[in-house]
């Protein structure tokens, strides 16, 4: 009995599959809305064969009635994709664009000849994705009345015009003129008298995080982005500029925690799953550094002031190295930084933390030879050594730190770890790791060893 269930149970999954034609008569019985109402409760499978028997007309019909479903769109065939973007508004194929891969995007508008907005045939960390054509160009040879008359007419849709583009007679981009300049400026005047030549410009495929850094600099409403050609083919404006600021600091942040974007979408249990690996290798860090601080403060026993200036030296440490993780990553973000540029790196900030160790180190001295005079009552000698063992203990751990917050990124990036992701939970432990170390063992080479406390 048990097997004819399960045969006639068979069976019945079997009638279900329709053939092509047959599902495809159905499908065209359907009314508009109950066929779009129809795909809406289908899985990735059915849709696709789904997306494989009707046209191309009426799929636009039942991606339009679902609000374009970005996942339908991203599950469908190159080819199939081409037909739509080929036949869509303007409008809806931009949207879905913007959503799909660089390298796929460009596949896409190549099969369907399509032209869409400049800015989606650049990659999303080029200056070329965040460039708009908000702004208005005008020929150099136009008088400034004539160029009054063709901003009238010509800046419909057009919020940024207080920054004029001026071109020369092969579109090459000539220069920039403030729109106060042309309204003061004699009617008879051309654009080229009083246009500057020399003014800031990006190119459309130069790195957004390699720009940001001198272009904020600038106070103007919009700079021009240029092609190949030095032709103008869009302009970044400040608010777009700040925009991106923004959401690079929001994306830097989320990465040094250890999160991603969409962690705030996920539940208590997704996003456990996500941190736990993270939080248990600090942990098995965490506990190795507890268990090597309470070996070497064993070295100190009996000098019971060592302890109160831990904290000083694993602070001073933590710090040090977070700012230079910060450079660190800062600079691997462009992709630009080559070996030898990353070897420059290294030393730079090894240097660093030398030139600041010794800085902060001699500072510390002066201040803790009075302070551990009075506190400890164990002569002036015990507390010049004292004071001597936390200088050192200085300079050696912000070396180290800074050497490692600038080498942990790149090792990270050369294994193919997002190195804001990985290196900062990972520095902050092993900064700790590197001052208790460096401090226990200064007190013990100094005091111990040389002075025999």
């Amino acid at each position: 009995m048990e097997d004819r269930k399960e045969i006639n149970n068979a069976d019945k999954k079997k009638r279900k599959v329709l053939s092509p034609l047959a599902l495809k008569e159905e499908l065209l019985s359907l009314s508009r809305n109950d066929l779009a109402e129809k795909v809406s409760t289908m899985d990735e499978e059915d849709r696709n064969t789904v997306w494989s028997i009707l046209d191309t007309d009426r799929i636009l019909e039942i991606l339009k009635d679902n609000g374009y479903p970005i996942p339908w769109f991203s599950e469908m065939s190159l080819r199939m994709q081409s037909h739509l973007v080929g036949r869509m508004d303007d409008e809806s194929a931009e949207m879905l664009l913007s959503s799909i891969p660089y390298d796929r995007r460009k596949m896409i508008l190549q099969l369907s000849g399509r032209t869409v907005k400049a800015n989606l045939e650049y990659q999303e960390d080029e200056i070329g994705s965040i460039m708009t054509d908000d702004f208005i160009i005008l020929s150099k040879d136009l008088t400034l009345d004539e160029a009054l008359e063709k901003i009238r007419t010509g800046s419909d849709g057009k919020d940024n015009i207080r920054t004029i583009f001026v071109e020369g007679e092969s579109g090459e981009l000539y220069g920039e003129v403030d729109l106060i300049d042309v309204l003061r400026g004699r009617k008879d005047e051309k654009l080229s008298e009083v246009a500057m030549t020399s003014f800031p410009f990006v190119s459309a495929d130069a790195k957004i995080s390699k720009t940001l850094e001198w272009i904020r600099d600038y106070n103007l409403s919009a700079f021009p982005v240029i092609d190949d050609e030095g032709k103008t083919i869009g302009a970044v404006t400040g608010r777009e500029l700040m925009d991106t600021v923004e959401r690079e600091m929001a994306e830097d942040y989320r990465k040094l925690a250890s999160l991603n974007d969409e962690d705030k979408d996920k539940g208590v249990l997704a996003s456990m799953a996500s941190r736990l690996p993270w939080l248990f290798l600090l942990l098995f860090l965490g506990i190795l550094v507890s268990m090597l601080i309470g070996s070497l403060s064993s070295l100190a026993m009996g000098l019971t002031l060592v302890f109160s200036f831990q904290s000083l030296i694993l602070d001073m440490t933590g710090n040090s190295g977070t700012q230079t993780l910060a450079v660190a990553v800062r600079s691997l973000s462009g992709r630009e930084l080559e070996k030898k540029g990353k070897a420059r790196l290294v030393r730079k900030e090894a240097a660093t933390g030398i030139t600041s160790g010794l800085i902060l180190g001699f500072g510390t001295a002066i201040v803790m030879v009075p302070y551990i005079f009075l506190k400890s009552g164990n002569g002036i000698t015990y507390s010049i050594f004292l004071a001597l063992s936390i200088s050192l203990a200085l300079v050696l751990a912000m070396t180290i730190s800074n050497t490692m917050g600038a080498t942990i990124p790149i090792i990270m990036d050369r294994i193919g770890i997002d190195p804001a992701v990985a290196s900062g939970p990972l520095i902050t432990t092993l900064n700790d790791l590197v001052g208790a170390s460096c401090y226990y063992l200064m007190v013990y080479l100094v005091l111990r060893i040389f002075m025999g406390f």
